[in-house]
């Protein structure tokens, strides 16, 4: 059970994740619909993947932290401890 002193780095990490599985449909959807464009559309619409995918990077980058924050924090718990 999370100490209430990790509850916000779950939330902090829920969230992330959902962002994440909101770029991942996003990053879809354009790749899906570039590949029925002329090619100079299909350029431009790889520009907006390749800026998601950055965006997704990004995020997952902010999200790796918050797990480390929360083993960190869960490691300070003493239920967490096992002897």
């Amino acid at each position: 059970m999370l100490q209430p002193e990790c509850e916000p780095l779950m939330q902090t990490i829920q969230t992330f994740a959902q962002d994440i599985e909101e770029v991942d449909f996003r990053i879809g959807a354009l790749e899906a619909e570039a590949m029925e464009l002329n090619p100079l559309q299909y350029l431009v619409a790889q520009r907006r993947v390749d800026s998601l995918l950055w965006v997704k990077h990004a995020r997952r980058d902010k999200w790796d932290n918050a797990m480390s924050q929360l083993a960190i924090c869960r490691s300070a718990q003493p239920a967490h401890h096992n002897f």
